[in-house]
């Protein structure tokens, strides 16, 4: 009955999607009404402006139905080394098909292809991009996740995940129970 109850609660909840909008900085007088001020080339986002000078904005979704199915995606991530303010192609997040995130997600915004990480019983944190020493793609590296179970008999584990492929490269176990945390960080040996 408890179940049904948070189920029932969970599918009542909003779901996040990611979005782009292209918000022109400037807008002048000799700019045409109805004109898409959007010259990105890469994005289908429109900002028309209007005749009483306001611009109208109109999103581009980043994904597809896959995604919906996933339940939407919450703390999403990017290689921050390397393109923080910069074009980027891809990003990682938490998938939300309950009411924690039970999978983690790798989105690729020009194909809008998703690759997931999931298994049942197993809850992930926000994901952490670690790239490989001397990299030269944007995905080249890791994803770290701490990943924690309510089932006694299981152990919480760091789950360490080929960043390119989503593929899991190993595990390490945990011999205690850690409470359920959303954020995670990664602090070279560097720093």
């Amino acid at each position: 009955m408890l179940s049904l109850l948070l189920l029932q609660m969970y599918n009542t909840t909003a779901r996040t999607f990611p979005r782009r909008f292209v918000l022109p900085l400037t807008v002048d007088s000799s700019t045409a009404t109805g004109q898409n001020l959007n010259t990105l080339p890469y994005s289908s986002a429109t900002a028309v402006k209007r005749d009483d000078r306001k611009v109208f904005v109109s999103h581009e979704d980043l994904h597809l139905d896959d995604l919906v199915e996933a339940g939407g995606l919450e703390l999403p991530q990017i290689n921050y080394d390397k393109y923080n303010t910069k074009k980027y192609r891809y990003f990682y997040g938490c998938g939300f098909g309950h009411l924690v995130g039970d999978s983690l997600l790798k989105m690729d915004i020009e194909t809008k292809e998703m690759k997931m990480w999931k298994e049942p019983g197993f809850y992930p944190s926000e994901p952490v991009f670690v790239p490989a020493p001397n990299a030269t793609e944007e995905d080249e590296g890791v994803i770290l996740s701490a990943v924690v179970t309510p089932q006694q008999e299981k152990n919480t584990f760091l789950l360490v995940l080929d960043a390119k492929s989503f593929t899991e490269l190993g595990r390490a176990a945990v011999p205690v129970k850690m409470p359920y945390g959303f954020h995670g960080v990664f602090a070279s040996s560097k720093q």
